[in-house]
């Protein structure tokens, strides 16, 4: 299921290329981009609502034994909003799961789930553990939406053991056609984040989610894993990363300052989120190592460094154009928030220098005396041929 997404197209392709695979089968309720489906090369493709009473005689008439439901949302970042994303994660998956249940050629299950499910606050551990629960049980929004489908999932593995069933824990990644609150937060040059907090970030690469995915498809051990890349970043060591700089606001003004400096993306952010900026959150993978047997081969910060390269945000700025925007900005800004805006900057330049990302600080800026240019213009976000 979820099989014209950016994960699921790429694991049908990977699968018609392993010869121990007879038959690949991808469902999904709209049709795949053309650049998806090409992805997909030879599969068979069924345009079907997860809801549709069909799905079961398709499961059973084909033959499948294993199924891997790609098709939960992790974020609210999608047409039609909280609604739509609520009504495909949970009674989508209901259905999927009950067909499942009932076709008996079904022999393993893989959901691709998230580490939302962990929550974040205050009285988190250092690394969240897959028997650990949430600490602030999510109140709504798709750690909720996460949790239920986990529990829908393990419903039917009690009710059928016969099947293998593997949850697929992961984080953030960034590079898909679907945004992620972080991704957002480091588009603008200007990055809005919460004054007092600075949240700790894991990664996983798009390369080592599919190789995971594919692992588990393939017959890995069962049980719930989480699966990320080794090493944390804060949310403001990721942005200055990106040659940005990070503007702290306080909580009650941090919708304002989204509207103001970031992308459309953010600006219905929703609690769990707001959270998830306060505290963020870091998960154990020995389990993913010792028991799945998986191990990435790029970690947080490779993960992060893939990214900026591939989308054009690599840090790559001058200091003449980074204190050329930072005075636009903090002109419109109140003195004690310009006040902390410049002292960003100054940080991002240290950091950015000791990284060796800075420019020769003689050679000139490009952009200096031509009054037709701006700053340089981002790339767009990484193609999906990019893998």
């Amino acid at each position: 299921m979820g099989g014209s997404r950016y994960l699921g197209a790429h694991l049908v392709g990977m699968l018609l290329r392993t010869e121990t695979v007879e038959r690949v089968l991808a469902i999904d309720s709209v049709k795949p981009s053309p650049q998806h489906r090409r992805r997909m090369r030879d599969a068979e493709f069924v345009r079907l609502d997860p809801q549709s009473p069909r799905l079961q005689s398709i499961l059973r008439d084909a033959g499948i034994d294993t199924v891997v439901h790609a098709g939960l949302h992790h974020t609210d970042f999608a047409p039609g909003g909280r609604a739509a994303v609520k009504e495909s994660n949970i009674m989508g998956s209901m259905h999927v799961i009950a067909a499942c249940g009932r076709a008996a050629s079904v022999k393993r299950f893989v959901l691709i789930s998230s580490t939302t499910v962990y929550g974040s606050s205050g009285v988190d551990p250092a690394m969240f553990t897959e028997d650990m629960a949430a600490r602030r049980q999510p109140s709504g929004g798709i750690p909720l939406d996460h949790l239920a489908v986990e529990g829908y999932v393990r419903g039917m593995s009690r009710k059928r053991p016969d099947i293998d069933v593997t949850i697929l824990r992961i984080p953030a990644i960034l590079g898909l056609p679907e945004p992620t609150v972080f991704g957002e937060l480091l588009a603008p040059s200007i990055a809005p984040v919460l004054a007092g907090y600075d949240p700790r970030i894991q990664l996983l690469h798009p390369q080592d989610a599919l190789d995971a995915l594919l692992h588990a498809t393939q017959g890995a051990a069962p049980g719930t894993f989480n699966i990320a890349g080794d090493g944390v970043l804060t949310l403001s060591q990721a942005i200055r990363r990106a040659g940005h700089v990070p503007l702290p606001v306080p909580p009650q003004t941090f919708k304002l300052a989204v509207r103001l400096l970031s992308s459309q993306g953010l600006r219905d952010i929703g609690s769990s989120q707001l959270r998830y900026l306060r505290f963020g959150r870091a998960v154990d993978t020995t389990r993913m190592r010792q028991e799945f047997g998986f191990t990435p081969r790029y970690t947080t910060e490779e993960a992060l460094h893939s990214y900026l390269v591939d989308s054009g945000t690599e840090p790559l700025i001058t200091r003449a154009s980074l204190e050329r925007q930072t005075a636009k900005v903090a002109a419109l800004l109140p003195a004690p928030v310009a006040d902390r805006l410049r002292s960003g900057v100054d940080t991002t330049l240290c950091e950015l220098e000791a990284l060796g990302a800075l420019p020769d600080p003689h050679e000139p800026d490009p952009h200096e005396g031509d009054p037709h240019q701006g700053d340089a213009p981002k790339a767009d976000a990484i193609q999906e041929e990019a893998l």
